[in-house]
């Protein structure tokens, strides 16, 4: 599972992004991706730190308006109950109480170095897990949401740590979700130094839990990058995704209840199911650029 299914899921997210009603108001090339309603609010109140995440959502007042009349042939975030608007709103606050909170990750001086911090979780990623039962490549995207978040500073990752909850554990469900944050620290260069696993009666459904990442990584201050040496006349290289990530989705399962389609319908030219093509993990991007 974890290197198959690359050309199937660059297949499927064509087809989820054809779903999906786009906004006149498109987001701006150093926007955090907004999919799982995720609003980072790292800080960057040091000098010369990270670009300051943008808060322009891609899906406007526009299309908050609109909601759930298939208008245009597709769907929003709004429609699939995730407020972008909302989600700002909350950022804005935070950053009265917290000024210079909004980056990709929040960096802290050390010596000649800023250590490089960044969280993340793997949104309703999660309820297809469970509705699939493939639980041994969760652990990837949970690492891979932190650690390709702080890459972009230009931090090697040092170490991750782990949050495990649940109403009642199941070791041998546990043990195939951490193993999966095992292999994505191995793909990261960087070492598992410990997490918390909850165990809280009544606040799960059953077979269920939640998970919640934190990467930690290093990175020269003459190395940073922070967008200022973007000049005009640069050229800008987009690369294709490999598939969905562990973005987007509340919009992706509310597109599939829509199309009628099962997650054990095989994929045409393929051996996957759709469920299994969700499910591809999160492809981790610290050594794509060595």
């Amino acid at each position: 599972m974890a290197t198959a299914s690359i050309a199937s899921n660059t297949e499927l997210s064509r087809a989820i992004a054809a779903s999906i009603r786009h906004s006149s108001n498109k987001p701006l090339a150093t926007q955090q991706p907004t999919g799982r309603c995720m609003f980072n609010r790292l800080s960057d109140r040091f000098p010369h730190l990270s670009v300051r995440a943008t808060r322009n959502s891609s899906m406007s007042k526009e299309n908050s308006r609109k909601s759930g009349d298939g208008a245009g042939g597709g769907l929003t975030y709004k429609d699939a109950g995730v407020d972008i608007d909302a989600g700002s709103e909350l950022v804005r606050r935070i950053a009265k109480m917290a000024p210079g909170i909004g980056g990709f990750g929040g960096l802290f001086p050390l010596g000649d170095s800023y250590l490089v911090a960044g969280t993340d979780g793997v949104g309703t990623k999660l309820k297809l897990a469970f509705e699939t039962g493939i639980h041994e490549t969760i652990g990837i995207d949970l690492v891979a949401m932190s650690v390709n978040d702080i890459v972009t500073s230009g931090a090697k990752p040092l170490f991750f740590l782990d949050y495990y909850a649940t109403s009642r554990l199941d070791v041998d469900l546990a043990e195939k979700v951490i193993k999966g944050i095992v292999d994505g620290c191995q793909q990261s260069d960087c070492t598992l130094l410990g997490g918390e696993t909850a165990e809280m009666p009544d606040f799960y459904a059953e077979g269920e839990y939640d998970l919640s990442g934190f990467a930690v990584g290093i990175v020269k201050k003459e190395s940073v990058i922070d967008g200022k040496n973007i000049a005009a006349g640069d050229v800008l290289v987009g690369l294709p995704s490999s598939g969905v990530h562990s973005n987007g989705f509340s919009l992706v399962r509310r597109v599939l209840a829509q199309s009628g389609l099962s997650l054990n319908d095989q994929l045409p030219g393929g051996s996957l199911t759709l469920g299994e093509a969700l499910m591809a993990p999160t492809f981790i991007y610290v050594k794509a650029g060595a």
